[in-house]
């Protein structure tokens, strides 16, 4: 038994090194309580943002709930910011460089003639006295009839007080085409940058609410309209030049110069723009309609004169100085719905008479497709289908009460029907588009002493009234208007986190440690604590004293030894 003292005396010291087994706590009724880490506490008791660490605990003093309150005036300001976002993540700001005018094509010129018709093809002040004062239709021929119904419709005056009813008037263009004056009496001579060039050359006919008018520089009826889905009565637009090399979105293709359709100009002032020698012979001169009407425009859009126009009197100078207003959208804000850039792309909105999308382009299209519903019939001069009717004139009042329901819309006050209708409307801005602003002056044009002073067209302007006009762009550069985001992902991310940090100190580094705890750190646990649990057990009793060795025990010790 003696010999038992050292080999007991070493397991003593061998028994003091080994590694102490895992004690569980037990609960009051002799479960095992769980030790899992809580891994949100972990991180709010080791995180570096300020304030973490008031999550969790209890008993906080009153600056700990200050630390709070920040927490929370920073949630409302980020959530301030996002709804911002949200509600109109767009803004329009003057662009950073001033745009020169070669990227913008010379706008469109439609010039109407007031006096639509020759005198010795209809008198129509004659033939108006005779109907309104005479109230009689006697010795007026049936041909004349016709003309004169044409020529109320187009005219500036109203008369469908005074005529037959007319419900519909399916020839009408096909009389203003045949009675129209030609274009070679109405053009005297037309520079285009400083160069004579033949007025037909640079003017072809274009059918408009006002009658037959001439238009410079707009785009083809290939290129503008679907003319599968218009009638083949006759033509709108009779301009031929494809528009290959422009797009109103792009602008002109690089390495072009100035031979380009739609045609633009480099520099501003009068010798590089367009001026337009304009004549009414005295014989034809109707003084209930007399008179020219210009409207500029852009290429890519119908002309509307009744819109908007300039009026040119006789033997008056008159010029135009062209202020162009540009409003571009940059490439990001396309990801936005149209309702939240307020702007519609070409290929998001689906015109079903035009290829190109314009707010003038939909209104027009609206109008047309309105007067259908509300009156059976459309205006000569509007896109329509194949067998749907022209009105005639005593459908005018009807045409006026669907033009200005139309301009209501916004009020809400029409009928079920017709806002039905209206609802397919929807003609926002293009988000690409170029306006045209004038400024006007004007002055007596003492034409007959120029003629004689240069001793040019003496005799074929012996009985006419003579115009000239000036059109031009003002300066070389303007500024254009651009849609840009309001705020990008970076810039939303740098606004929230300068108010994260500024209440609470927040940093790259602390989005880096949010993903180390959430995610490396329970891992990395899982992983480390899989060994360990095959050496936990569970103390019930207190430690054994060494009398109770086993035998076993005892002679693996003294093997050891």
């Amino acid at each position: 038994m003696g010999t038992l003292g050292p080999i007991r005396l070493y397991a003593d010291r061998a028994a003091k090194f080994a590694p102490k087994p895992t004690v569980a706590p037990i609960r009051a009724n002799g479960s095992p309580v769980s030790t899992k880490p809580n891994i949100f506490q972990d991180y709010c008791a080791n995180s570096s943002i300020h304030g973490f660490k008031y999550f969790v605990g209890s008993n906080r003093t009153i600056v700990e709930k200050y630390a709070r309150n920040e927490r929370a005036a920073a949630h409302r300001l980020i959530d301030t910011v996002y709804d911002k976002w949200l509600r109109s993540p767009v803004v329009v700001t003057f662009a950073e460089q001033p745009t020169p005018i070669h990227d913008i094509p010379f706008p469109a010129v439609t010039i109407c003639p007031v006096t639509k018709v020759k005198s010795s093809v209809l008198n129509f002040t004659a033939v108006y006295l005779q109907i309104v004062t005479k109230h009689t239709k006697h010795n007026i021929s049936d041909e004349d009839i016709d003309r004169f119904m044409a020529m109320s419709q187009v005219c500036d005056f109203s008369f469908n007080d005074y005529v037959d009813n007319q419900t519909y008037d399916d020839n009408i263009v096909s009389v203003l085409q045949d009675m129209a004056i030609p274009s070679d009496e109405i053009f005297v001579m037309c520079y285009w940058k400083n160069k004579y060039i033949n007025c037909t050359e640079l003017f072809n006919p274009t059918l408009t609410e006002s009658g037959i008018c001439y238009t410079f520089n707009s785009l083809s009826a290939d290129d503008l309209l679907r003319k599968e889905a218009f009638h083949t009565d006759f033509e709108h637009l009779s301009e031929t030049r494809s528009s290959a090399n422009w797009t109103m979105q792009d602008g002109y293709k690089p390495n072009l110069g100035t031979d380009t359709y739609p045609q633009r100009t480099l520099s501003p002032g009068q010798s590089a723009g367009l001026t337009i020698l304009l004549k009414s012979e005295l014989i034809d001169m109707d003084y209930l309609c007399g008179g020219y009407q210009i409207q500029l425009h852009s290429p890519n859009q119908c002309p509307q004169i009744s819109s908007q126009h300039l009026r040119v009197s006789m033997n008056q100078a008159v010029q135009v100085r062209i202020d162009p207003f540009l409003t571009s959208t940059s490439a990001n804000v396309m990801a936005y719905s149209p309702e939240k850039r307020q702007c519609f792309y070409t290929h998001e909105r689906y015109l079903r008479y035009f290829q190109i999308y314009t707010k003038r382009n939909c209104e027009l299209e609206c109008l047309a497709n309105f007067t259908l519903h509300k009156c059976g019939c459309v205006l000569f001069s509007m896109p329509r289908s194949a067998g749907v009717r022209v009105c005639g004139i005593q459908k005018l009042p009807c045409y006026s009460e669907a033009y200005a329901i139309l301009q209501e819309q916004g009020l809400n006050i029409q009928d079920k029907s017709s806002q039905d209708v209206l609802k397919s409307c929807n003609c926002l801005p293009a988000c690409t588009f170029v306006q045209y602003n004038t400024e006007i002056s004007q002055a007596q044009f003492d034409w007959p002493r120029l003629t004689t002073a240069i001793a040019l067209f003496q005799e074929q302007l012996k009985n006419s009234h003579l115009s000239v006009i000036y059109i031009y762009f003002k300066e070389a550069h303007f500024n254009s208007i651009k849609r840009d985001q309001i705020f990008g992902v970076a810039d939303f991310i740098a606004n929230c986190g300068g108010i994260l940090g500024l209440f609470m100190g927040v940093s790259l580094l602390s989005i880096v440690e949010i993903l180390y705890f959430f995610t490396m750190r329970p891992l990395i646990n899982y992983f480390y604590r899989r060994p360990r649990n095959a050496r936990k057990i569970a103390m019930l009793e207190s430690y054994a004293s060494r009398a109770n060795y086993g035998n076993a025990f005892n002679t693996f010790l003294r093997d050891v030894a």
